[in-house]
């Protein structure tokens, strides 16, 4: 296994091409992380001159917690700009969010926030309804049709995660990744297709199929933990699988928990998001965890309630892409990372309750 100075280095040469870093990670979680609109000052009250109501839909769910605290972030900046979050709950699918964008242009509202599944065409009906009723649109982690819309930047979060894998590994050996269900999750896709490039001109390695894992509606621990097995059963002898990408933390939890029942520690497991299990498991270093990527959800509801809370008090908004950076750790630096979400979720459970949430 690498020492701390040796994964440091491979760190700060990952974190080049998402030019991010961990000391950021709480700083950057507040307004000051949106300064295009701060610097406008705007009054923030719509045509009536009344409060702004943002619409916004919480559908995430039990294992979606950086989606929690972006939904956070979004609730508690338009409430600190003056304006009122108008809420809808549900579930963590296309279908669900798409119901619950619709039911809030029925809510009296000012502006309407969409995301996180939907990919541009499958919710243009909802931005041209909205737009017929004057209600202006803002992506939260997904394009809208002629919307401005924070997105992560997923290309580099395939290249900060895909560059420390290959440079950890020597770049020989053979990988596999896994993540949601293919169609389920685009930035996924992506990230699993830039990787799989990646990995693909490299003359020292193989990759092998991608390993299906679920939807978030279901139990994800318990799936990772199934493929692993099973992975692990198909390729007995040590190192004959080198290492194993996950873009969803669910499935590498359930990953280590299948090497530790089979008693093996040859794999080396890299790993997309964070949550407080998790961090858990890669602070406790019961299995080898060694690095993750993130995305700063916090920063993305930031910025959406920013644009929000502008576009509903009437001023206009570029429809333009704004993109967020990535974050990174190695398994040292999982405990103090665990004591800041724990923190940033402790807020956002306590606020997004007032909401459903």
């Amino acid at each position: 296994m690498l020492d701390y100075k040796k994964r440091k280095n491979l760190l700060h040469e990952a974190l080049e091409f998402g030019d991010w870093s961990r000391r950021d990670f709480m700083k950057k979680s507040g307004v000051a992380a949106g300064t295009l609109l701060a610097a406008n000052q705007f009054s923030f009250a719509n045509a009536a001159g009344k409060k702004v109501r943002v619409g916004i839909p919480l559908t995430y769910g039990p294992f979606n917690q950086p989606w929690r605290r972006g939904c956070w972030q979004l609730v508690k900046t338009v409430l600190d700009m003056g304006g009122e979050p108008v809420t809808v709950r549900g579930e963590p699918t296309k279908a669900s969010e798409q119901q619950a964008e619709l039911a809030l242009l029925d809510r009296d509202i000012d502006v309407l926030v969409m995301g996180i599944y939907s990919l541009e065409p499958e919710t243009e009906y909802i931005a041209d309804e909205a737009k017929a009723r004057g209600v202006p649109c803002v992506g939260f982690a997904a394009p809208v049709k002629d919307s401005p819309a924070v997105l992560e930047d997923t290309w580099a979060t395939a290249m900060t995660l895909g560059y420390y894998v290959h440079n950890a590994l020597g770049r020989k050996g053979t990988i596999v990744q896994t993540a949601e269900d293919k169609g389920f999750y685009s930035p996924f896709d992506m990230e699993a297709d830039m990787l799989e490039l990646m990995t693909r001109w490299e003359p020292n390695m193989n990759e092998l199929p991608f390993l299906p894992g679920s939807v978030s509606t279901k139990d994800q621990i318990s799936k990772g933990r199934e493929n692993m097995l099973a992975l692990l059963q198909a390729n007995p002898e040590p190192g004959s699988v080198s290492a194993h990408i996950s873009w969803w933390w669910t499935l590498t939890v359930g990953a280590g928990q299948a090497m530790q029942q089979l008693g093996r520690s040859d794999v080396r497991l890299f790993n997309h998001y964070f949550s407080d299990q998790f961090l858990s498991e890669m602070a406790a270093g019961t299995y080898p965890i060694e690095f993750s990527t993130d995305i700063p959800w916090h920063t993305i509801g930031t910025k959406t309630a920013e644009l929000a809370m502008a576009m509903g008090s009437g001023e206009t908004v570029a429809p333009n892409h704004y993109r967020v950076p990535t974050t990174a750790i190695v398994q040292e630096q999982a405990a103090e990372t665990l004591a800041e979400v724990k923190e940033m979720d402790r807020q956002a459970i306590a606020l997004l309750k007032e909401y459903g949430g």
